[in-house]
């Protein structure tokens, strides 16, 4: 696959610095991928001081750099945002994980380690059938829980839920409005009806939008079900 201008400047940066270990080509290279780095940061910025998620995140990403091996077939900036998703650590300890029922919290955890780990051995998303062989699950369980998982917290990383499951004819209502333009990211984002949810990236690509645009889509949708469900027009 041929890369980019962006990823090109990117792997040359990277290979000077592996060879020479000189902190100024460290620095350019980590200003070039600073807004990858800032994306993941304002991820998590409400539940976490971002002065403190920057720093962890310039950690990650150094040691992201560090370790990354280009015969494994990702992308600089792919391993990177990869390696990021570990913010989430410092920040899980923040989330209100009570809304999640008692029985189901030890698996939510177990099933955000699994997805963690792989996305660090693979410098992607795992699929449905890696999550099943990690975890010892059957695909169905893998693709039923991760769907029970998307329609409950529709956007964990915008720090805003909405419980959808416990609402469905006010989806409904609010997906019956929208605009042509709007009503299929809404149902990629909650997998509505039973249709496969789409990850942020996934989404990025299908629609051509930054993950600053999806942040947005996602919270305004979020506000809007919040707005109808109080009563509100």
């Amino acid at each position: 696959m041929a890369l980019s201008q962006r990823q090109t400047t990117d792997l040359e940066l990277w290979q000077d610095w592996k060879r020479t270990k000189n902190p100024a080509t460290l620095e350019k290279l980590l200003n070039q991928l600073q807004p990858l780095i800032q994306s993941e940061v304002n991820k998590w910025g409400q539940a976490v001081p971002p002065a403190a998620l920057a720093a962890k995140a310039r950690l990650l990403a150094v040691d992201a750099l560090d370790n990354y091996n280009p015969n494994m077939g990702a992308t600089i900036g792919t391993h990177v945002t990869s390696r990021l998703r570990k913010l989430s650590r410092s920040v899980y300890p923040y989330m209100n994980v009570a809304r999640i029922p008692e029985n189901q919290q030890l698996y939510y955890h177990t099933y955000n380690v699994a997805k963690m780990t792989l996305n660090d051995q693979l410098g992607r998303d795992p699929s449905t059938d890696e999550m099943a062989d990690h975890l010892g699950w059957s695909p169905k369980r893998v693709t039923t829980f991760q769907r029970a998982f998307d329609r409950r917290e529709l956007v964990e990383s915008e720090g805003a839920t909405y419980d959808l499951a416990e609402d469905e004819g006010i989806v409904d209502f609010y997906h019956f409005g929208l605009s042509p333009l709007d009503k299929p990211l809404f149902e990629d984002i909650i997998g509505y009806r039973g249709k496969p949810s789409m990850t942020n990236a996934q989404l990025i690509k299908k629609y051509s939008i930054t993950q600053g645009q999806l942040s947005y889509k996602k919270r305004k949708f979020i506000d809007d079900l919040h707005r109808i469900q109080k009563g509100g027009h």
